[in-house]
């Protein structure tokens, strides 16, 4: 038992003079291939993608915050100001509330839940779709608030419904959200005949073993469906629908709030007060779509954390956005046909003049139902399933 220790190793061997220098690794320099750390790692799509989730989401939330402090400090200045600043408490609480219901638009919370749902299903995990939306359309919101601000007539023509800038940018903006919402629609519809042939499959088969990507869409069909919006996988592409997609200045509220800066600016409001408008519209605006994507995301992961048991409420979610999409794009492109290209029909008609003012909250309530019944459900069939 009392054996003499014997060595099972070798010991390394010295380094040899004559080997190279080069040869010998320098453990201070930095990869090449190493992401950034800190905020910094944000900048770039690998430094996001290997932040954590929390990470992500409190980044997207100092976003917002960073937009209710300026808008609140150039309020804060106009106020300071004299009397005539006053003007801009009363239309900044008005333009915050406009921005606010603005963000529970039915094409607004259609973008980003259906969008939500495309990136969940390619395996992603996106902290910021609705934030990326809501920057795009905000980006339009202030550099437009700025001009009303300046002066600039180009504003006042693209409100024109008579201007040929008026109608490029209607064109602009319909064309955008109608067709990536039909498309990101066909694409997601790839996910919901996946998880169709999964229920079939296991009505034969109860006990049939459920990979974790199950729900990935496969096959030649389903490659021909989700092929046009293939180069859509971040964000950062969505900001730039966003963008596009408000160009249009159609939406009351988007029009309501360049009215509101322009009243400001006959009352004597100091220009610098009124540019709170715009921000503060920017920020409620970005918080309801941050939230409403933030909720999607959570709703479409919890479908693929056990697609097994989950599966009807994953084709009744992915349902409901898809319908909600191709809703939305039909509406978009029978605007288009009857404004700018004069059809008349009577379906055409009705379409293009459908109400849809409570459509957005409508449909955000009836996923916010949908998720919290899916809750109660799972939580008391729990003990059942250990």
């Amino acid at each position: 038992m009392t054996k003499a220790a014997t060595p099972t190793e070798p010991a390394p061997p010295a380094a040899s003079s004559t080997a190279p220098l080069s040869t010998a690794p320098l453990s201070t320099a930095p990869s090449r291939t190493m992401p950034a750390t800190g905020w910094r790692s944000l900048l770039t799509t690998e430094g996001r993608a290997a932040r954590s989730f929390r990470f992500r989401v409190g980044a997207a939330f100092a976003v917002i915050i960073a937009l209710h402090l300026i808008g609140l400090g150039l309020l804060s200045v106009g106020v300071m100001s004299g009397a005539a600043g006053a003007v801009s408490v009363g239309v900044a609480a008005v333009a915050y509330f406009r921005g606010l219901v603005h963000s529970y638009d039915f094409d607004h919370v259609s973008m980003i839940d259906n969008s939500t749902r495309k990136f969940v299903a390619e395996g992603r995990n996106p902290a910021s779709v609705g934030l990326a939306f809501s920057a795009g359309h905000s980006t339009v919101v202030i550099l437009s608030g700025i001009l009303v601000v300046a002066g600039a007539g180009i504003v006042r023509t693209a409100l024109d419904e008579s201007s040929g800038v008026a109608r490029v940018l209607g064109i602009i903006g319909l064309s955008v959200s109608g067709l990536y919402l039909v498309l990101v629609a066909i694409a997601n519809l790839a996910t919901f005949l996946q998880a169709l042939r999964l229920k079939r499959a296991l009505a034969v088969d109860p006990g049939l073993e459920i990979p974790p990507d199950a729900l990935t869409p496969r096959g030649p069909a389903a490659r021909v469906m989700t092929a046009p919006l293939k180069r859509i996988r971040h964000p950062r592409h969505v900001y730039v629908i966003g963008f596009l997609f408000s160009l249009g200045f159609d939406t009351s509220s988007q029009i309501g709030l360049l009215i509101l800066t322009a009243g400001a600016a006959l009352a004597g409001a100091p220009a610098i007060s009124m540019l709170c408008l715009p921000f503060l519209f920017a920020a409620a605006m970005t918080l309801g779509d941050t939230l409403n994507g933030l909720m999607m995301l959570r709703m479409y992961a919890a479908a693929h954390e056990d697609p097994k048991r989950k599966i009807n409420y994953n084709l009744l979610v992915t349902g409901v956005g898809i319908v909600s999409g191709l809703i939305v794009g039909a509406i978009a492109a029978a605007t288009l046909l009857h404004d700018q290209g004069g059809v008349d029909l009577g379906v055409i008609v009705s379409v293009a003049e459908a109400n849809t003012e409570y459509a957005g909250f409508l449909l955000a309530a009836l996923f916010a139902v949908i998720g919290i019944a899916a809750w109660l459900l799972w939580r008391r069939a729990r003990p059942a399933v250990r």
